[in-house]
């Protein structure tokens, strides 16, 4: 996990203050570079106190979302730019949803990392990487047989295969990613075709990395991932259309 992310989750008491200042700073249309409210102002539009709305500021900060200037005030940092990766986890942790966008760009982004992974699991991963992927696969092969939703198992095994690159950067930054997509993939899996293929592909891809054959494990992640891309790009295709057809 990252500084950014271990921050925001110490003062996840104050998520309801966020949101608010977020929903204050979209209501109010301000632009990059426009200053927000003094403290004493935010609380007063919150109904809550200034040190709640300071902590919440202060995660704001962090993830880059804001600028603390000395002696001037807080400005909004321009979000798509300059903001980190953790202010779309932290903002999809508190229940927002992320744009067709958003989603099609990091899907991008990840399944390039994914690629890595297998072909770095491949190289690296030892005897026990091998044993803790088997025990995944046998749960996943457990929750399937009572036609359960293996979104979490799905998320251990895709940690435990990035663990066996055995890189802790490229851990703590797929853990985001896994963070970030984790009501999506909620959703993917309640489908229970999609466990089961997902499932087929997860033993294959341990048989790759037992056998360190890095090339078909790449290629078969590469697939795994444009399934899932596949899918949501229908899915929200479906939804954009439906307006349409209802006029």
């Amino acid at each position: 996990m990252t500084a950014e992310l271990a921050h925001a989750d110490a003062l996840s008491g104050s998520s309801a203050v966020i949101a608010g200042i977020l929903d204050y700073l979209k209501e109010r249309r301000l632009q990059p570079g426009d200053r927000l409210p003094s403290e004493r102002d935010l609380a007063e539009r919150l109904g809550t106190g200034r040190n709640a709305v300071r902590e919440a500021l202060a995660t704001l900060a962090t993830l880059r979302m804001v600028e603390s200037r000395p002696n001037s005030g807080i400005y909004l940092r321009h979000m798509e730019r300059e903001s980190s990766f953790e202010a779309l986890v932290m903002m999809a942790d508190m229940g927002a949803t992320p744009t067709p966008t958003e989603i099609a760009e990091t899907m991008e982004v990840r399944e390039h990392l994914e690629a890595l992974s297998a072909r770095l699991a491949c190289e690296r991963r030892t005897d026990d990487d091998l044993a803790r992927l088997a025990v995944i696969l046998q749960r996943t092969d457990e929750v399937l047989a009572q036609r359960g939703n293996i979104a979490k198992v799905d998320t251990e095994f895709h940690i435990a295969l990035v663990d066996a690159t055995h890189n802790s950067v490229l851990v703590r930054v797929l853990n985001a990613f896994y963070r970030f997509t984790a009501r999506r993939r909620e959703v993917l899996f309640s489908d229970h075709d999609h466990g089961l293929a997902s499932a087929r592909e997860h033993r294959k891809l341990v048989s790759y990395i037992q056998r360190r054959d890095a090339d078909k494990a790449q290629a078969l992640i590469l697939r795994h991932m444009n399934r899932a891309r596949d899918y949501w790009s229908n899915l929200l295709a479906d939804k954009a259309s439906k307006p349409a057809r209802s006029r």
